[in-house]
């Protein structure tokens, strides 16, 4: 009877401590190419219960371990258990060398975790920088391209996959390039800088290596636009009107400083549009696209109380001269000779006061 009874307590506990051991387990790739990052993943559910076997917010750490020429623990991370009783992790493997590591959990009491769970698994690192060979300079000039050529054995003409950073920041790609039969590769890379640029280089398999160039010197000026330009006086009443034969492309048109002006003009398709966005301390300036043909364009101050010699400047423009059939296109009247010209008018004052003055005389 007492044998029956201590059976009994003795099945009693072993399935409380049955009962008390969590599941966990967690998973990583067989094999990690150095350069790569390694993944873990892990869960606490058993399976496919709705509730996990730890609760979410518990946290262990897991320790990777390279295991030649003894073992030897080469990082570190703490996991922490989320609502749906999953958890993830990384590591960095670059740097490390090539062979066999054991990534591990730990077992924060030694008893947390039950027999059925997964707490460690051996993973392979294979180094492939051997097999990258750079051919161009690593220190290079600055012309406006980073020359990047070498070969990468056992490759063959599958193709590489090539990333460039400056200073930070992703200049380039990640881009495949073409590979021969032998592995090489040959890419200009476009480059507004100089400094240190790293290349990485990879494949559909994963990380194979990277490369440091750097280019010593610094983009010349950048070249200013020629502007050619004509000058007109211009009041409310009597505005300016020029002729911008363009070349193809954006045409920029600009006026001169001094006098709030209002820029109007026809482009080659016959739109009409107006524009008045700065004040008298800067130049009104406009873009047009061109194809080549003339755009017409009336310049007048915003005040009537203003008057004054306007200069009209454009870039990408052969000509720009004072037009008289401007005036039409825009719908104002073409001044007459005698409008046009006031000296006439001055003249016969001034002979009318030589008539009074003889007289007196």
């Amino acid at each position: 009877m007492k044998r029956i009874a201590w059976l009994t307590i003795i099945a009693a506990m072993m399935l409380v401590g049955t009962a008390s051991a969590a599941y966990i387990s967690f998973s990583a790739p067989q094999t990690v190419y150095v350069g790569d990052t390694l993944e873990i993943t892990g869960t606490t559910i058993v399976g496919g219960l709705p509730k996990p076997s730890l609760d979410p917010g518990f946290s262990t750490e897991i320790i990777l371990y390279a295991l030649k020429p003894g073992k030897s623990e080469v990082g570190r991370k703490t996991i922490v258990v989320q609502q749906n009783g999953e958890f993830s992790t990384t590591f960095d493997t670059s740097g490390l060398k090539a062979g066999d590591y054991s990534i591990e959990l730990i077992d924060p009491t030694q008893t947390t975790f039950g027999s059925s769970s997964k707490v460690q698994q051996i993973t392979t690192l294979v180094d492939r920088s051997g097999t990258l060979t750079i051919t161009s300079p690593s220190n290079q000039d600055f012309d406006g391209t980073l020359d990047i050529r070498g070969a990468i054995a056992d490759l063959g003409d599958a193709g590489v996959q090539i990333e460039v950073e400056h200073d930070g920041a992703v200049v380039y790609g990640p881009k495949y390039a073409a590979t021969g039969k032998d592995g090489a590769f040959s890419v200009e890379v476009p480059i507004s800088a100089g400094g240190a640029y790293e290349i990485t280089f990879s494949d559909t398999k994963g990380y194979i290596g990277n490369a440091l160039f750097v280019v010593v010197g610094t983009p010349g000026p950048t070249a200013t636009p020629e502007m050619i330009s004509a000058s007109s006086p211009a009041t409310r009443s009597a505005p300016a009107y020029f002729e911008v034969d363009t070349k193809t492309g954006t045409v920029t048109i600009a006026t001169s400083a001094g006098i709030d002006w209002v820029v109007e003009y026809i482009d080659e398709d016959g739109n009409h549009r107006k524009v008045n966005e700065k004040g008298m301390l800067e130049p009104e300036t406009v873009e047009v696209a061109a194809r080549g043909g003339p755009v017409y364009v009336k310049v007048y101050p915003m005040s009537y109380n203003d008057s004054g010699t306007v200069q009209v400047s454009a870039s990408n423009a052969d000509s720009v001269r004072v037009s008289q059939t401007a005036p039409g296109l825009f719908g104002d009247a073409t001044p007459t000779p005698a409008q046009a010209a006031p000296i006439p008018a001055a003249l016969a004052l001034l002979a009318v006061l030589a008539v009074i003055l003889v007289r007196r005389g």
